[in-house]
């Protein structure tokens, strides 16, 4: 550790979202970092603020009153470092109020340069709003049609355009065709300057693609994202996307200069910060880890699978102003699924749009509260698709099209953390996300975990110490069999034996969920012995094998129902489904 980081004792993290801002206060107590306070207050972003920092100074505000401490000078910015009662030694800030980037993506082969380039997007703030390929399965504009890619750029006005194609010595016709209509385009373009070029495929036509695109539109060339047809290299193209971002859309935000200059170090967008604290989480303990996060703009899935990161961000997608664009993406049928209730198609509509409008609304009644539940079940599916198809059969993935073998599972966003009892978000997860054997569910409950991203660029001790101790809450550990039989027939039979030397045998039949209360803080050991037609994480069906578990507030929840979850054709049998599978975890 070095003398910067030794010097850094008090910490202010600051989140800024599109919907809320939540600051955290972080210092020693005693021999060890803690968090000390935090507080939560709505995002200013938007009229008539237009201030990232009014709710910053909002909320520490109330963490003075609170605390007795004194954050802000005379001037309303923030104390540091830390002197006599006041201020801090540092602050961090990480946000995910800026609008995501809209691009064109222009290439040639849809399952091929067009696949590698939408994967390394994917870990962006960015959407792909309309699609140049010669072969036009994306949905897109053909690289022949060169009025049709007039027309698209030219009606979209993206934000940049990202130009692949070619393995390094391949393909050139295509990629320099594309690169001529791209550059005619953008001298057509009359409001503003045109946008800039992202080229990100064959090297060897760098200097062709520069000619043809000119001086008067910006070229930014990075490394093919796809060199080899078995190779594909997404992080040059995933940092040119963050830094102009970071430009165009985060340093953009009102009040975002504020926000930087009291940064000690460079504001991060959240879903990397995520990104960071969930490999360090799979380090601590030599573990796999999932996290799964439902805000009110943007969703993102953060996993650490076998020392590999891999991490997805919907920007489309959300619980908030963007809530109706669920259905450019599933069929209603899709969220009625999840309801215990009858909800006709129209309302469903109604429900979303509405939503979209009046986003800072919360549930008023149990059934618009189940309803959100319903909703984010399905924008947390679509988000971890955006990881899943990375990942290939191989020694994690026992189980092809199945989630493969975490050891926890965290989920965090106010749709998780805001129900009306723990057994709802424990369902959220099992429902949208399948785990497969044993595996720890934690919820960020707090909203620690991306802030801690940052933290520990200035304090790497203090962000490990508080994600041991203060960032996440214990909803206990599921066991989940894999297989199918008829529903009644039993699944698997599992002995617990507790600390205090009690124990418990019980016969668990397909198709059911079965709770078993063992307290935070308090471990087990596990005997678990599934049936021939059943696997439980152990390397076979019928596998029988002893494991030590750790309770939470939902205890040991056996999820027998199946991978895949079934789901009743009948509607009116799925909503009596729906309804048996909250009453068994106590809602």
């Amino acid at each position: 550790m070095t003398q910067e980081y030794t010097s850094v004792e008090s910490i202010l993290a600051i989140d800024c979202g599109s919907t809320t801002t939540h600051v955290i206060l972080i210092d020693r107590v005693g021999e060890a970092y803690r968090l000390v306070a935090r507080t939560e207050v709505p995002s200013t972003v938007e009229p008539p603020w237009r201030d990232v920092t009014a709710a910053v100074r909002q909320a520490l505000a109330h963490l003075s009153e609170v605390i007795g401490w004194r954050f802000l000078d005379e001037g309303g910015q923030v104390i540091t470092p830390e002197y006599q009662g006041s201020g801090v030694d540092a602050v961090v800030a990480i946000t995910s109020a800026g609008e995501p980037l809209r691009l064109v993506l222009s290439g040639i082969m849809e399952d091929v340069s067009l696949t590698s380039a939408r994967r390394a997007l994917s870990t962006t703030y960015a959407l792909v709003e309309g699609v140049i390929s010669l072969d036009r399965r994306g949905g897109g504009v053909s690289n022949a049609d060169v009025e049709g890619q007039l027309r698209l750029i030219q009606e979209l006005k993206p934000d940049a355009i990202v130009l692949v194609g070619g393995v390094d010595g391949g393909a050139s016709r295509p990629v320099l065709q594309s690169a001529e209509a791209i550059a005619l385009a953008c001298s057509t373009l009359t409001e503003g300057p045109p946008p800039p070029v992202i080229y990100a495929g064959n090297a060897e036509l760098r200097e062709q693609v520069a000619e043809i695109i000119g001086t008067d539109t910006e070229l930014r060339a990075v490394d093919n994202v796809l060199p080899r047809i078995d190779l594909e290299n997404p992080l040059p193209l995933q940092l040119e996307i963050e830094e102009l971002y970071r430009q165009t859309k985060m340093e953009r935000l009102p009040g975002f200069a504020t926000l930087a200059s009291w940064s000690r170090v460079q504001v991060l967008p959240a879903a990397r910060a995520m990104s960071h604290t969930v490999q360090y989480l799979a380090r601590l303990d030599g573990i796999n880890v999932l996290s799964a996060q439902v805000g009110g703009a943007t969703a993102s899935v953060s996993a650490a699978l076998d020392d590999q990161a891999e991490f997805a961000v919907r920007s489309d997608l959300g619980l908030g102003y963007n809530a109706a664009n669920i259905l450019d993406h599933v069929p209603v049928e899709s969220i009625l699924r999840w309801l215990p209730f009858e909800m006709k198609p129209e309302e469903v509509h109604d429900a979303l749009y509405n939503k979209s409008l009046r986003y800072r609304t919360l549930p008023q009644t149990r059934q618009e509260l189940l309803f959100e539940q319903a909703v984010a079940r399905e924008v947390l599916r679509l988000t971890l698709a955006g990881v899943s198809r990375r990942w290939t059969r191989g020694e994690s993935v026992i189980y092809p099209h199945l989630l493969p073998k975490f050891h926890l599972i965290v989920g965090g966003g106010g749709v998780l953390v805001n129900t009306a009892n723990y057994g709802q978000a424990i369902l959220m997860l099992l429902d949208a996300l399948q785990p497969i054997g044993v595996c720890g569910l934690a919820l960020d409950n707090v909203g620690l975990l991306a802030p801690l991203g940052a933290v520990a660029l200035v304090n790497p001790m203090a962000a490990a110490q508080v994600v041991e101790k203060d960032a996440l809450l214990s909803l206990g550990t599921v066991v989940a069999p894999v297989g199918v039989a008829k529903e009644g027939e039993i699944a698997l039979t599992f002995k617990i034996e507790y600390e205090d030397g009690r124990s418990l045998e019980v016969e668990v039949p397909y198709g059911s969920l079965e709770v078993i209360p063992l307290p935070a803080g308090q471990t087990a050991n596990l005997e678990l012995r599934p049936t021939r037609r059943f696997d439980v994480g152990l390397g076979a069906k019928g596998q029988a094998g002893m494991t030590k578990v750790e309770g939470g507030l939902g205890g040991i929840i056996i999820d027998a129902r199946g991978r895949p979850l079934p789901i009743a054709q009948d509607p009116e049998e799925q909503r009596e489904k729906m309804q048996r599978w909250l009453w068994d975890m106590g809602s």
